[in-house]
């Protein structure tokens, strides 16, 4: 009967200690406590969530988000990225420009955290006491990176991420070249659009109206379901509420999310000053901005605009330069010679450099985003989907108009 028992108890023991050492350590997929800080990355790829592990790598975690409440990962770049290995970032901005660091961080790898998929690792040069402010995320069970001895230290782990592995995946994904005497550097940049600590004084306060019916009535919490600015941008007739919808061509949501907003901003009382932009971060999408304010400039914009999104979405049209869009706006009426004098004049790049600044104010996510009187930016991975993001933009205009009465 003890020999049963026994058995029994190691059988339980085993079984138990296998579910927390399949893949990851018990220690590094706990749920999250007060003690373990999280940071909010959003990107041009998406958003994700990175918990920290302040007590297994103290020093490391305190440097970090050093980094962090200065802003210093703001518009900076993932500018590594090794399929089936890690993306690495927080070193450089657009064009490959270095960011001067701060100084170096001893080594914890001791802390004998692993280099498992989903974790967050720092980066450094051949000495372990060289890390500064790059950090690596890794895309697998990376064992070559862990702790081994004093002799072989590794990389010192200092968190994971808790949520928006799907985002990672997709920085994963991207197409890359040798830039100079760079490697593997995404073709097309994949910004770091803005990096804070979640619960941060611009992210926890809590809204309590109702949304509108028709669009799923609910809560709308800020930090949760869309964003407050760091800083209000000036909106173009402060004695209405703007709107403003961000879009590119290039994208299939902003397709999909076309007809939607535009029926629904023809809802919206004479107070709502509904107007949108294309918005710029790499070349493709200065070439698309480009083509807009032609097309507006040119007053063929309300026969342009639906065909051009479908050409270049629905039809996957080969539209990526100059002469490609002269032939396209040709077959509306537009002599190539007329468009390409529009292209090129200065004020239409003067637009389209205007559209690009905007967007560095606004800091979207990705594409289609709404930012409601300056102050407010709303997506669909915090709003929880299209219709819903309008939702919330009636929710914020309500607000405002309210502000706007007294």
């Amino acid at each position: 009967m003890e020999s049963k028992q026994l058995s029994f108890f190691l059988f339980v023991t085993l079984f138990m200690y296998g579910l927390f050492t399949n893949g990851v350590h018990a220690e590094q997929v706990v749920a999250a406590k007060t003690s373990q800080p999280e940071v909010i990355f959003e990107t041009s790829k998406g958003s994700f969530t990175l918990r920290l592990n302040p007590a297994k790598a103290p020093k490391t975690v305190a440097n970090f988000l050093a980094y962090v409440d200065e802003g210093f990962y703001d518009n900076t770049i993932f500018h590594r990225v090794i399929p089936d290995f890690v993306i690495q970032g927080g070193g450089f901005n657009s064009g490959m420009n270095y960011k001067t660091p701060h100084s170096p961080v001893k080594n914890e790898s001791a802390n004998r955290l692993k280099n498992i998929r989903g974790t967050i690792s720092m980066a450094r040069k051949n000495h372990p006491d060289t890390a500064t402010s790059q950090f690596y995320i890794n895309l697998k069970h990376n064992t070559s990176l862990n702790y081994k001895s004093d002799v072989q230290p590794g990389y010192t782990v200092f968190g994971s991420i808790s949520q928006g592995m799907d985002v990672i995946d997709k920085i994963a994904a991207v197409s890359t070249a040798t830039k100079d005497r760079f490697k593997t550097v995404p073709n097309d940049d994949v910004i770091l659009i803005s990096v804070k600590r979640k619960g941060s004084a611009a992210s926890v306060k809590n809204n309590t109206k109702v949304g509108k019916a028709g669009h799923g009535a609910g809560v709308y919490v800020e930090g949760e379901h869309y964003v407050v600015l760091d800083k209000p941008v000036a909106t173009r007739d402060s004695s209405k509420v703007e709107v403003v919808e961000m879009f590119s061509y290039g994208c299939p949501h902003c397709y999909e999310f076309e007809p939607l907003v535009k029926s629904w901003s023809k809802q919206q009382g004479s107070d709502v000053d509904f107007w949108f932009f294309p918005a710029v971060w790499n070349k493709p999408m200065k070439l698309y901005a480009r083509a807009f304010y032609t097309a507006q400039e040119l007053n063929v914009l309300e026969k342009i605009h639906m065909p051009l999104f479908t050409a270049i979405v629905v039809e996957n049209k080969s539209i990526r330069d100059e002469i490609d869009l002269a032939a396209f706006f040709e077959n509306y009426g537009v002599e190539k010679k007329v468009f390409k004098e529009t292209f090129n004049s200065a004020k239409i790049i003067g637009l389209a450099s205007e559209a690009e600044g905007r967007v560095r104010n606004y800091k979207p996510v990705g594409v289609p985003e709404i930012v409601v009187n300056g102050k407010y930016r709303i997506g669909r991975m915090h709003a929880g989907g299209m219709a819903e993001m309008l939702a919330v933009a009636e929710f914020l205009i309500d607000k405002e108009r309210t502000a706007l009465n007294k």
